[in-house]
């Protein structure tokens, strides 16, 4: 019971200061629309040590809530986007997560952002749906730069909560 305390005091603080990271200051270090999404791999790292419970649907939705009042772009799509990404997230470490620190927590994690781009990507352009494929080489490329800042920051998310759970 306090153990549970802890790992989810200890998330909520990361979640805070990732979201004021992720507001003020990533945007800064980083050029054009290739700004890492820390928040999403937070979620993920979350999803795969609780990936039975629901959970982790709230701190999403809270946290695509802030993050779509500060995006300047649709109300709605990084909610949504997010919401999809953690709930396929969740249902495929569920199913074929065994063991936690494995290449499926690789796949799985890819998986969930590429889902999460797609899904941006294509509700902020739903009225113009030319625009994604005259794009499609800058969005791939956007895809790729996110898969690989969040297979590097997974498993050291990962351990992290990890380690507070077991003390």
């Amino acid at each position: 019971m306090i153990n549970r305390k802890i790992k989810n005091y200890t998330f909520i603080l990361f979640l805070f200061t990732f979201l004021f990271l992720q507001i003020t200051f990533i945007p800064q270090f980083f050029a054009g629309n290739h700004i890492p999404n820390i928040i999403l791999a937070l979620l993920l790292a979350f999803s795969a040590l609780d990936s039975k419970s629901a959970n982790i649907f709230y701190p999403a939705f809270l946290a695509g809530f802030i993050l779509d009042i500060f995006s300047g772009n649709c109300f709605g799509s990084v909610i949504v986007s997010i919401l999809v990404a953690i709930f396929i997230s969740s249902y495929l470490n569920h199913y074929f997560l065994k063991e936690l620190f494995s290449y499926n927590l690789f796949f799985i994690s890819s998986f969930s952002i590429l889902v999460y781009n797609v899904v941006y990507i294509f509700l902020i352009n739903t009225s113009d749906f030319q625009q994604i494929f005259l794009n499609a080489k800058q969005f791939l490329l956007i895809i790729v730069f996110q898969i690989i800042y969040t297979m590097i920051m997974i498993y050291p998310l990962t351990y992290i909560l990890l380690r507070k759970d077991e003390k």
